[in-house]
Formats: C-alpha cells, structure tokens, sequence
C-alpha cells in the first residue's frame, strides 16, 4: 500500500466513522456485520478479554 492509499483509505474510515457516531443502530449493524459483536450485543469470543477503557465506549 503507497502513502497516497494509506491517506485515501484513511478518509474513507473518517468518514465512516463519523456516520456511525451519529447513528447508533447503524453502529451496532456495523460490528455485527464485521463479527465483533454478536447481535444481542455481546462481544465475540475474539474480543471478550479486550480493554478498552470506559471514557473511549
């Protein structure tokens, strides 16, 4: 991957992320349809001994 990918990639997820922030039912479909949460909500086997500290959820 060049540099210039890397930058567009980047934007790419910017802009995602931000519509994801604003819509938390389209978040939520996101980490399902990825395989992270599983759609009650519940991380996947992968993710449970994650850290993630509570002022970044």
């Amino acid at each position: 991957m060049t540099g210039k990918e890397r930058e567009e990639f980047l934007v790419i997820l910017e802009k995602k992320r931000k519509k994801l922030a604003k819509d938390p039912i389209a978040a939520k479909k996101f980490l399902v349809d990825v395989g992270i949460i599983t759609s009650k909500g519940n991380l996947r086997k992968p993710y449970k001994n994650l850290c993630i500290p509570q002022d970044q959820a």
